[in-house]
């Protein structure tokens, strides 16, 4: 390729003011702390807890193999299933696998606890 003898002129010209929707979109989508009033909006300066029901970021740790199988599958079967996300896939998995031990050992009701949080990394000791 060749290069370009352009000069650059500047920074460009801000938007006009006659496409509020989108200037109001990208406003609400920047992170808090970029713009005064998104500090106001955003679910952090709420007082209290998040609802239950509220998503919530899960790291774990996975056998690099059954991570491929896993992403290979979602990708093979998410427009079958109607997938929304791979975060979908994953909790629709794991509740999967919450329910059938409630069932088994807990004849079908939910255990008790779940608040504290786990040992990281550690095996559980039988």
């Amino acid at each position: 390729m060749t290069e370009s003898n352009r000069k650059p002129i500047g920074v460009p010209p801000r938007r006009q003011s006659d496409n509020l929707a989108v200037q109001n979109l990208v406003k609400a989508n920047r992170s808090p702390g970029t713009n005064g009033d998104a500090a106001a909006t955003s679910p952090a300066s709420h007082a209290g807890p998040l609802p239950d029901t509220a998503p919530k970021q899960v790291t774990f740790y996975m056998a690099a193999d059954d991570v491929k199988r896993a992403k290979a599958a979602y990708t093979g079967t998410s427009g079958r299933e109607m997938d929304r996300s791979w975060s979908d896939f994953i909790s629709r998995a794991v509740l999967m696998e919450v329910e059938r031990r409630e069932r088994l050992y807990n004849e079908g009701n939910h255990f008790q606890g779940g608040a504290r949080n786990l040992a990281p990394g550690r095996k559980i000791q039988l």
